[in-house]
């Protein structure tokens, strides 16, 4: 572990994290465990998929820049000397003005190999090191921030990508437990297909390297710090797999409620929406084309059955 970045851990704040590939029900699971008093959370908090702020609704319902919560987090965090607009939370590991800090910072994460690689350059550029420092301890003022203002003890964070919790179980500043969240490929590829006007082959192959990563991810961290969760589980007995994750978190499960909780997220256009009635989204089964499925199966399916997709 780095030791850049390493606090007192027996003071550590838990962070939640929800990992896996996008479309997989994410933002579902949020919403669901915002309802809990002891859970903190603003959905991604890597924010990098705003689009116009000008027009970009909180959960609240309120348009962002108009929202109280989050103009008294801009005002926090100015008081503490930290850069923070909607359009930039600066808490994405990336580097715009250095590429070879750049591709450091958002490689996919690969094998032993490849990491000692990625970890001997930061220990060999400090320019790489001092960034991703800063966008650590950008991460780590929101993250206290946000559990003051919502006067909860855990934090979660819905930004799935493996690499960003590689950084954030390297900063050893939390007590991390991660979330895989395991969808049906066919429903993840479907989605994607959809919203980025891509091929089968193209949906099967992203599916495929973005559960790769989850699947080393959730190796490293074993299963005492790494719950698999599957997204129809989560639609068909919700109550019982909210009861798990909250075991699984240390949480007392009577402390969730379904009232009237204002809720701050981010994320797909069901943090506008209601949660009373949660149904199993399967459409794949109407949409998907014999050639398409024949396609998935060829590109993941073998990796899909083993996640207990037949």
């Amino acid at each position: 572990m780095n030791n850049d970045f390493q606090g007192d851990k027996a003071e550590r704040r838990r962070l939640a994290y929800i990992m896996g590939p996008n479309y997989s029900g994410s933002t579902l699971l949020t919403l669901l465990l915002a309802d809990h008093l002891d859970i903190a959370t603003v959905g991604e908090l890597k924010a990098t998929s705003m689009g116009d702020i000008a027009s970009y609704n909180c959960s609240c319902g309120e348009l962002l820049t108009n929202c109280s919560f989050w103009n008294e987090v801009k005002q926090l965090l100015l008081k503490q000397g930290r850069h923070f607009t909607f359009n930039d939370f600066k808490t994405h590991f990336r580097d715009k003005k250095n590429p070879f800090t750049d591709r450091l910072l958002r490689a996919a994460l690969r094998g032993p190999i490849f990491e000692t690689i990625r970890d001997v350059g930061f220990m060999l550029f400090p320019a790489a090191r001092r960034k991703r420092q800063d966008i650590i301890e950008q991460n780590k003022v929101l993250i206290e921030i946000f559990c003051t203002l919502q006067q909860a003890k855990i934090f979660l964070d819905d930004s799935k990508e493996p690499i960003r919790l590689k950084f954030l179980l390297s900063a050893e500043l939390w007590d991390i437990r991660a979330i895989h969240l395991i969808r049906d490929g066919r429903g993840v590829t479907n989605s994607y297909m959809r919203h980025n006007k891509a091929s089968m082959t193209k949906a099967a192959q992203e599916w495929t390297h973005t559960q790769q990563e989850c699947n080393r991810m959730s190796k490293i961290l074993g299963s005492r710090r790494c719950l698999t969760v599957h997204y129809e589980e989560l639609c068909q007995e919700p109550s019982k797999t909210l009861t798990i994750i909250y075991q699984f978190l240390g949480l007392r499960p009577e402390l969730s409620t379904s009232s009237n909780r204002t809720k701050h997220i981010m994320g797909n256009q069901m943090r506008l929406g209601s949660l009373q009635n949660i149904r199993l989204d399967e459409k794949w089964k109407q949409t998907l084309t014999p050639e398409d499925l024949q396609t998935f199966t060829a590109t993941a399916g073998e990796l899909n059955h083993i996640h207990g997709y037949r």
